[in-house]
């Protein structure tokens, strides 16, 4: 539960692949999809709603010993189970941080595309990661099933990377789950 700067209790949440929040809630602010490199094998594991216009205190120019954020780019293609109904091919990635004061808690529930009784749907979508076989983990993060992208960035800068999420069957029972299908997901408030 969080509070709104006007001292309103209330839930935030990001909305994954989108610039906007959903009818009924209020955008704290819009952003790009930052994470670590798809190849290095240290720095942080989870993706972030980095704001479009950053605020700098102390710095020094240059590279440093330091940890580094990219941005991300969309690694979906007709040979890696597109779901989207769009090409977002090596386009980045937008994010929104969204606000509902008249909720206080949120879930991402993967694996369905609505929510438990009880419970509003923000909005749904496809599960999403890092590749499988790259250097380091990242979690997994419900992408709005009609994402949009950054405006001109259909250029393959490789930072951090998100594909599709597929049930593996084995200790994943298949039937329900299918193996190689695309996951869906929902983010809930309530």
């Amino acid at each position: 539960m969080g509070k709104d700067g006007n001292g309103t209790s209330g839930v935030n949440y990001v909305r994954w692949g989108r610039t906007s929040c959903p009818s009924g809630t209020q955008i704290v602010y819009e952003g790009i999809i930052g994470g670590e490199h798809y190849n290095n094998k240290g720095g942080g594991t989870n993706y972030l709603c980095l704001h479009r216009i950053p605020k700098y205190d102390k710095y020094q120019n240059g590279h440093q010993s330091a940890g580094y954020v990219y941005g991300t780019e969309y690694e979906v293609s007709q040979y890696n189970g597109n779901p989207f109904d769009r090409n977002l091919h090596d386009h980045d990635a937008p994010c929104a941080v969204c606000f509902v004061k008249s909720r206080g808690s949120m879930l991402m529930m993967p694996a369905r595309n609505d929510c438990p009784s009880g419970w509003t749907e923000e909005y749904h979508g496809y599960l999403m990661t890092a590749y499988r076989g790259e250097q380091h983990a990242s979690e997994f993060i419900c992408v709005d099933g009609n994402p949009e992208y950054v405006s001109g960035s259909n250029q393959n800068k490789n930072g951090a990377l998100l594909y599709p999420v597929e049930g593996v069957c084995g200790s994943l029972p298949c039937g329900p789950y299918v193996a190689g299908r695309e996951l869906t997901c929902a983010v809930c408030t309530k």
